[in-house]
Parts: structure tokens; C-alpha cells; sequence
């Protein structure tokens, strides 16, 4: 069962030592997480600590709920990832849409907000779309809806804090 955790830390802590940081408490073991400055939300399927566990929100095909998303949103081409324009915003609620129907949700509203956020991991530097999604969802199908919130949303980035969705 996936759980929810919620980790005090300092606000400075960013990027790649996160990964590793959640990647050592974690076991190894499967894991998304979202840094919330102060906060880290860690789910995974491994036991962390139970005092702070919440087990992952369900809901049922219908429920709507608000969502945050950060995301790094591209198209491939030519196995190269191809960043749409910082203002392009029109382009990231289209990717978001096609997510959702990958992952059993349909966007009612959204806001998105860009930037170029640069990694660096300590073997290399290079910098990927950071896109940050807020909005209002609709879940279509609950299996798919289950499978994204423990899988993440997209496929680049989850190392670096991207890709899960984040309901209250």
C-alpha cells in the first residue's frame, strides 16, 4: 500500500540531494516526491515512519478535488526533448490534457506558471522545463486516476521532485 509522508527540512535543500535523500530513506524502493519548501511529500510504497503516514487519496470516478502538478513538460523528437516556450501556455494545458486522459483524470480549469530550472546532480549540470500546474480535476477512471498518483504524471524528471500529483 502507498503512503504519504510528510518531512520536515530545511528550505535551502533542493534539487538532486533530495533524491538521494529520499532515495536512501526509502529503502531504494519505488517513490514520488513534491519539495514544498519547508516540507517534502514523500509517497512511496515503503515504510518510513507510521506516525507521519497517511495512506495516498482515493477517489471515485466523478469526484472532482484540486490539484498541484509540478511538471517537466516537452515532446520527443528524434529521442531528444523537445521544451515548449517559456509563454506557450496554451502547449503545457494541452500536454496536461493528454496526461490526463493517460492517467484517468479530465483538466476542468488550470493555471500553469515556467521556468528553465537548472540541475545539477554532480556529475553534470544541464537545465529542463519546470512547469507548475494548479487547477481543478475530474477523476474518469479510478484504476488509471490510482495507477498516475502512485506512477507520477509524465516520464522526465521524477528524480528531481517532478511529475507527482499532489490532492488534498
Amino acid at each position: 500500500m502507498h503512503l504519504d509522508y510528510r518531512i520536515t527540512k530545511p528550505s535551502t535543500l533542493r534539487g538532486y540531494p533530495l533524491h538521494r535523500m529520499v532515495a536512501g530513506l526509502t529503502g531504494g524502493m519505488p517513490f514520488l516526491f513534491s519539495d514544498e519548501g519547508n516540507s517534502l511529500l514523500v509517497r512511496s510504497d515503503a515504510e518510513v515512519a507510521q506516525e507521519s503516514a497517511k495512506p495516498v487519496k482515493t477517489l471515485t470516478v466523478g469526484e472532482l478535488t484540486a490539484f498541484e502538478l509540478r511538471a517537466c513538460v516537452s515532446k520527443k523528437k528524434k529521442g531528444k526533448h523537445i521544451y515548449f516556450p517559456l509563454k506557450d501556455w496554451r502547449a503545457r494545458h494541452e500536454w496536461l490534457q493528454r496526461q490526463g486522459e493517460k492517467n484517468g483524470f479530465e483538466v476542468l480549469t488550470v493555471h500553469s506558471t515556467s521556468d528553465i530550472a537548472p540541475i545539477d546532480d554532480g556529475r553534470r549540470s544541464f537545465k529542463i522545463d519546470q512547469t507548475d500546474f494548479t487547477g481543478i480535476l475530474k477523476v474518469i477512471d479510478q484504476e488509471l486516476f490510482a495507477n498516475g498518483m502512485v506512477k507520477g504524471i509524465g516520464s522526465t524528471a521524477k528524480t528531481f521532485g517532478f511529475g507527482m500529483l499532489v490532492i488534498e
